[in-house]
């Protein structure tokens, strides 16, 4: 996860903190995807940061000091997705 942006990586340790999801924090922690099941976990987590992502967003909620919205969702699964797909993880992740 090294070549992922920060602010990416942000939004998604706010909302596993949120979530209390200790399994992808600890993947932030060390920065790295190291085999399916965390791929499995990070792909999970992101259906249910998308629900609380758009919770927050019909509630106008700042999230890193601005507004979250739908878009922000879509724009980190895109690139953690693709991100899994590149280290190989992508279709043996599910």
């Amino acid at each position: 996860m090294k070549n992922i942006h920060q602010p990416i990586k942000d939004i998604i340790s706010y909302y596993a903190s949120k979530l209390s999801n200790q399994e992808v924090l600890d993947i932030l922690q060390k920065n790295s995807i190291e085999s399916k099941r965390e791929a499995k976990d990070i792909l999970l987590f992101l259906d249910s940061m998308c629900i609380e992502i758009s919770k927050d967003a019909q509630n106008n909620t700042l999230v890193l000091r601005q507004p979250i919205k739908t878009v922000d969702a879509e724009k980190v699964c895109d690139i953690i997705e693709d991100y899994i797909e590149a280290i190989g993880y992508g279709n043996d992740a599910n």
